[in-house]
Formats: structure tokens, sequence, C-alpha cells
């Protein structure tokens, strides 16, 4: 059985979390080395960056858990290929050539010349 969204949700928290926590330490610590503690304290300070940074992974690794865990459904290429002749294709003739149809109609677009725009 799967976890649910929340599930994989809470554990995206919990690592984003733990890394904020780590990166809130290095960087307020170096901060508070180049700069100083300021008016509310070395322990204030420190604990703000950390804090802060905490927050700050933990939402967008749990985002980013939910998005990733969404399930795609996979692509038959077997049969994409085995039907290729049978079907029609959206873009013409386009269909055999390997390079994106917007390449191919961009290369086939008149050129005209200066002579030609200004008659």
């Amino acid at each position: 059985m799967e976890p649910s969204k929340f599930e994989r949700a809470k554990v995206g928290a919990m690592m984003g979390g733990t890394v904020g926590l780590c990166i809130g330490l290095v960087f307020g610590g170096v901060s508070l080395l180049r700069n100083g503690p300021g008016s509310r304290g070395y322990v204030n300070t420190l604990a703000q960056t950390m804090i802060s940074s905490t927050a700050t992974f933990a939402f967008f690794m749990a985002v980013g858990s939910v998005i990733r865990s969404e399930e795609a459904k996979a692509i038959d290429y077997a049969s994409l290929n085995k039907n290729r002749g049978n079907s029609t294709s959206i873009w013409g003739d386009a269909s055999h050539f390997r390079t994106p149809p917007v390449v191919i109609l961009q290369q086939h677009r008149p050129q005209y010349s200066c002579e030609q725009v200004r008659e």
C-alpha cells in the first residue's frame, strides 16, 4: 500500500526541516561571525536564522514531495511505433521527420528580400 499524499508531505517536511536547520546553523553562524549579533544577541539572532530557513525548506520540500509523488501514466512506445503508419498525424506530412514540427514550419517559410518588401 502506498503512503497517502499527507504522509508524503509530512516526510518531505521533515527532510526539508532537517536540511533547513543545518543550513540555518551554518549560514547564521557565518553571518554572526561577519556582522556581529546586533541588538538581539547571539542566541536570538542564530535562532531566528535557523527557524526561518527551517520553515522555508520544510515548506518547499513538502510541496515538492507531493508534486513528485503524483502518478504519471507510462507511455507505451511499442504501440506508438506499431500504429505510426496507420494513423494520420495532426502535423500532416511532417510526422516522419526527426525535428519538431515548429522547426519544420519555420524552415519552409518563404524568404523575402528587401526589394520585394518595398514593392
